[in-house]
């Protein structure tokens, strides 16, 4: 089971990391152009929470399945704040009152979360895009 939960949280990460590059590119573009915030703002920036969300998700489970080695905790940390910052800013960014607003908020959300992404996939010591084993987790076997 915890093999397949860790092939699933490793490749989904792709997704996660294509879901804020097209948030970054489509929030940024309303921003620059003073575009009404419209319905595909709102669909790219649930795109990225809820991919993001599932993604906990599947980390929590392999914790829960007993992958879990001491470097981990920077990991961890690093990404429920991630996901704070997200879905905090998304938050905002639906209050708030002004378009250009609201786009800054949603786009700084993403921007930050994917700063702490790439933190926190760095503190397990991989590149974002490098790919390891299960036994290559550093867990003792």
């Amino acid at each position: 089971m915890s093999s397949f939960l860790f092939h699933a949280h490793s490749g989904l990460r792709y997704l996660v990391l294509l879901a804020a590059l097209v948030a970054i590119v489509y929030l940024g573009f309303g921003l620059l152009t003073r575009r009404e915030h419209d319905r595909g703002a709102r669909i790219v920036m649930s795109a990225f929470v809820g991919l993001l969300d599932l993604q906990i998700l599947l980390g929590i489970g392999l914790v829960a399945t007993g992958v879990f080695y001491p470097a981990l905790m920077g990991h961890l940390m690093m990404m429920v704040l991630a996901a704070a910052a997200a879905h905090g800013l998304s938050v905002l960014s639906r209050k708030a009152a002004e378009p250009r607003r609201r786009y800054g908020m949603a786009l700084a959300g993403v921007v930050l979360a994917l700063l702490l992404i790439v933190g926190g996939i760095t503190a397990i010591g991989r590149g974002v895009f490098s790919s390891r084993t299960m036994s290559g987790t550093g867990q003792a076997r």
